[in-house]
């Protein structure tokens, strides 16, 4: 039996689920509705919470970067950039992952979901005790998580409303490919449900549109959609799709349906996948350090336990160790025997030839390309020479790609030369920029040689004017 604490924020309130978990199957035992400034108090010497928010603002981009990136940390440093040069000025917490690629391959564009880390703190402060939150999510991905539990269709939407909020996700292969989030202001029913079925089937078909290689089969409906038949057919009619109520009902116990579809989104919080959440930097900590806390815990237990054994062992080990020891004797004496002994004149000998072998293996190729992997991971060369006389050494690497776009060209360039300038050790590096901006094709020729380069040798700019 597991217990844990299911927490949805809107706005200063707090909906608190107390669930039980047997054997897979989810026992609602209490629910709550507190003022968020309360939650600290309620939640005193209690354990594992699963939370979301409903943020009013969230960031909702997609994003084409180089299908040649694949590094994460410079993933999210592009992704930062662009969010920046969308006057996006706030810190981020972020989250992305890939949703479809170029015909030719050439960039992949990302889906990438976040929120502003500072109204997000401030609601998460008054929680109070962060290490025993386990999930941390928005309201989006919390339908996301409970709709790919109920529903094993491959192309799908799921609609939620409450209140006057709707939340419209589309999902495909398990991935969130498509989400708005709507408020709808009007008092008189009728025109509000003509809105609300306006805006749901203009969205259906946008998506639609939109996503045209994409078969979709089902449209999911849950909170207050669920009990509204008129709804339901004017969705059915207009979009032509099947629809159906989302019922988590099969394992989720103690709710009745109706309170059931009001509380979708704190049940969906359990199911969210750690791609959705967004942690700060704070909570990872402590997380962190409570998992290696346990590691610690665990590894001082099997020390004990290998301590003791060895202890007990140890008497058996010194008998055979006495017995051991005169075998190891003349074993020993047999070996000196039998061992070569070289004279002054031999051994000299050896060590010339070694410092011989020395001189001639200081440099090698593999060893400049080592000092610029970064560039060779970005770019394969084309052309590599490789010169060595002496104490001289030189290896010039031929750079080329072709664009379709200036821009992909430009931004290849950019991180290119950044990672360029990025390089240190030993070695001393120069280029030739042979960049064609007219036929779209990067060139540069990359010298790399020793120090003790010629007199007269001269580097090349290391800047393009």
């Amino acid at each position: 039996m597991n217990r844990f604490y299911s927490l949805c924020i809107q706005n200063n309130d707090v909906c608190i689920l107390t669930v039980e978990s047997r054997n897979n199957i989810f026992f609602v035992e209490a629910q709550q509705y507190i003022q968020l400034s309360e939650s600290s108090h309620f939640l005193k010497n209690k354990t594992s919470y699963y939370v979301t928010f409903a943020q009013e603002e969230a960031v909702d981009e997609k994003i084409l970067i180089e299908s040649v990136i694949k590094n994460d940390h410079v993933i999210r440093r592009i992704i930062l950039g662009k969010l920046f040069e969308s006057c996006v000025a706030k810190k981020v917490l972020f989250n992305y992952c890939p949703i479809s690629e170029l015909k030719n391959g050439s960039k992949i564009t990302y889906q990438v979901d976040g929120v502003y880390e500072d109204e997000y703190l401030h609601s998460l402060k008054k929680i109070g005790n962060w290490s025993e939150i386990k999930s941390v999510t928005i309201n989006k991905f919390a339908l996301f998580g409970i709709s790919c539990e109920c529903i094993k269709e491959n192309s799908y939407f799921s609609i939620h409303t409450f209140g006057n909020k709707i939340i419209i996700i589309v999902i495909h292969d398990n991935t969130l490919i498509f989400s708005r989030e709507h408020t709808i202001d009007i008092d008189n029913n009728e025109e509000r449900k003509k809105i609300l079925i306006e805006e749901i089937t203009q969205t259906i078909a946008y998506v639609q549109q939109h996503f045209r290689e994409i078969k979709f089969s089902l449209i999911a409906l849950s909170g207050s959609l669920s009990v509204d038949d008129d709804i339901f057919e004017h969705i059915y009619i207009l979009s032509g799709l099947g629809v159906c109520v989302l019922y988590p009902n099969t394992f989720i116990r103690g709710l009745k349906n109706e309170e059931l579809h009001s509380h979708i989104i704190s049940l969906g919080s359990w199911f969210v996948p750690k791609k959705y959440q967004f942690y700060p930097t704070s909570i990872l900590g402590l997380n962190q350090y409570r998992f290696a806390i346990k590691i610690l815990l665990g590894f001082s237990t099997a020390a004990i336990l290998l301590t003791s054994f060895f202890a007990y062992k140890q008497y058996d080990s010194y008998a055979k160790a006495l017995q051991n020891h005169e075998i190891a004797k003349s074993r020993l004496a047999q070996l000196a025997q039998d061992t070569k002994i070289y004279s002054n004149e031999e051994l000299l000998h050896y060590i010339h030839h070694i410092q011989i072998v020395q001189k001639y293996i200081q440099y090698h190729p593999v060893d400049s390309l080592i000092a610029i992997k970064p560039l060779v991971e970005l770019q394969k060369p084309q052309n590599i020479s490789w010169e060595h006389f002496d104490e001289f050494m030189r290896l010039n690497a031929v750079f080329k790609r072709s664009f379709n776009t200036l821009e992909a060209l430009y931004q290849f360039e950019k991180l290119f030369f950044h990672s360029l300038q990025t390089l240190g050790g030993t070695l001393y590096a120069t280029y030739q920029n042979k960049t064609n901006y007219a036929t779209l094709d990067f060139e540069i020729t990359l010298t790399i040689q020793n120090m003790k380069q010629p007199t007269n040798s001269k580097e090349l700019p290391r800047k393009r004017r």
